[in-house]
């Protein structure tokens, strides 16, 4: 839906598509190189966005509406669960946090912007919420 947001003429509006860390880069790397790039593996706690083969066509879409892609660091995705979690009572699964790690990452390249995450997903295995939330 974001995607079709920005593709509305006269719609001034940077997309960027986040996924996690080392741990699950292919569709990063697929968006950078233009080109489907698998991975052997994933290891991270974003499940949700643990792809090894990404999909030629959602590739192509994001091809046309993602401005950029980055990658962030698995602490930074906990910050982020966590984040949610202390201010806005969200109880969300990593995935859900790529967003709010993203700005957490690098503030200073969301200074003076008004900034939109989606944050969906709430099927996190309850153990894991508890440790990366605290007590």
């Amino acid at each position: 839906m974001v995607g079709s947001v920005r593709t509305v003429p006269r719609t001034r509006l940077d997309t960027e598509r986040v996924r996690a860390a080392l741990g699950a880069p292919a569709m990063t790397w697929s968006w950078q190189q233009g080109r489907v790039v698998t991975t052997a593996s994933t290891d991270t706690i974003a499940d949700g966005v643990a792809g090894r083969l990404p999909l030629a066509e959602v590739l192509e879409d994001l091809l046309v509406v993602a401005d950029d892609a980055v990658l962030v660091r698995e602490e930074s995705i906990v910050a982020g669960v966590r984040l949610l979690h202390e201010r806005a009572g969200l109880v969300v699964e990593p995935s859900a946090a790529l967003g709010v790690a993203a700005i957490l990452e690098d503030p200073e390249r969301f200074t003076g912007r008004r900034v939109v995450t989606v944050v969906c997903g709430g099927n996190v295995d309850p153990d894991a919420h508890r440790r990366w939330v605290g007590p």
